[in-house]
């Protein structure tokens, strides 16, 4: 007969006779690509506060919890996990450290989204209460300040309006791919994003064509790590490890893309990626191709979507400076206690392959 008991009793006595460290996670997905949020069980020393020195750290002296968190067996290609810490300070309501399955990257939209909602939704930050409903959470991540907009509906969370870091457009130039030239625009939309249209490849950005752009984002990153592109106007080196396509689905009244973006070792975004929408808006402000009060909309490989729009565009410091405000939806998808079997040789987990 199975023993009748509740998860935590059953979770609670396993992990009291198997000694390591457990982590409490929420987990939710945005537009279809999943978020684990951090919500028990690390602890950081006490000289570690801010953001930066709370990346550094997971970096350097804990990288377990990102290997637990996002790798396999526990994780994959397309999971990525966020560690909330206290605010620090009266601009801020907490902070965000972002982890993914290859690096600890400056932002990441859809993670932000799936933040506020688990925030939100479970009251874990006091955040700012409108007149209307809609709560207000100022989020310090390690690429800047963001602020989410949690749009109430029915007594539950609704959509999420998400204020990004500025993005803008950096450079272009031409380049083989798939046995074509073709243009590569790099822009910055809370990371670094190398774009091609996908017109120019004549590739379909649809599921069965994954295989077709995993080979093609491959041999682009591969490119990109070889030389690395720098920016035009402080010359620094910039390390871009996120392939974009796109391609065009503009109707008269209304900009449209569709948007895959793959990240090593080359995983599609299952949403339409925030940063990487906001680095497209960013490009197609920059070349005049929509209007600044327009909205777009980018839809992903399984057709959700997101819209984004410029709150404000600065045309100063030598670029064209995009304040983008990108909406869209998360929703909880369970509760879970990741554990590490002391005797299991895979227990930190394994990079996807």
């Amino acid at each position: 007969m199975i023993r009748k008991a509740g998860l935590t009793t059953f979770s609670t006595e396993w992990t009291s006779t198997h000694a390591g460290a457990s982590l409490d996670v929420i987990d939710s997905h945005t537009a279809g690509n999943p978020t684990r949020i951090v919500v028990g069980g690390l602890v950081f020393p006490e000289e570690v506060r801010e953001v930066p020195a709370a990346q550094a750290w997971l970096r350097d002296s804990a990288d377990w919890v990102r290997r637990r968190l996002v790798h396999e067996p526990r994780g994959g290609g397309l999971t990525c996990a966020v560690v909330p810490l206290p605010s620090t300070g009266p601009d801020h309501d907490l902070g965000a450290v972002i982890l993914e399955p290859g690096s600890y990257p400056p932002m990441c939209g859809h993670c932000m989204i799936g933040l506020a909602t688990v925030v939100d939704e479970f009251g874990l930050v006091p955040g700012t209460v409108a007149a209307d409903g809609r709560r207000t959470i100022r989020i310090r991540t390690p690429a800047g300040l963001v602020q989410a907009a949690v749009l109430r509906g029915d007594g539950a969370a609704g959509a999420v309006e998400l204020t990004n870091v500025p993005s803008w457009f950096v450079d272009s130039w031409y380049q083989e791919l798939g046995g074509k030239r073709v243009r590569v625009d790099l822009s910055w939309g809370g990371d670094h994003y190398a774009a091609v249209d996908a017109a120019e490849l004549g590739l379909s950005l649809r599921p069965e064509s994954a295989p077709e752009i995993v080979a093609l984002s491959r041999e682009l990153a591969a490119a990109l790590a070889d030389s690395p592109p720098r920016d035009p106007l402080t010359g620094d080196s910039l390390n871009v490890y996120q392939v974009l396509f796109y391609e065009r689905l503009d109707d008269e009244d209304s900009p449209s893309c569709r948007v895959v973006v793959s990240a090593p070792p080359g995983a599609l975004d299952r949403s339409p990626c925030g940063t990487g929408s906001s680095a497209l808006l960013a490009l197609r402000l920059a070349r005049g191709e929509i209007d600044p009060g327009a909205t777009l909309t980018t839809r992903s490989i399984i057709d959700s979507r997101f819209a984004v729009r410029a709150a404000r565009v600065d045309d100063g410091g030598g670029r064209l400076a995009v304040t983008p405000v990108l909406t869209g939806t998360a929703h909880v998808t369970g509760f879970s206690r990741i554990v590490a079997d002391p005797f299991d040789a895979l227990g930190d987990g394994f990079a996807p392959l």
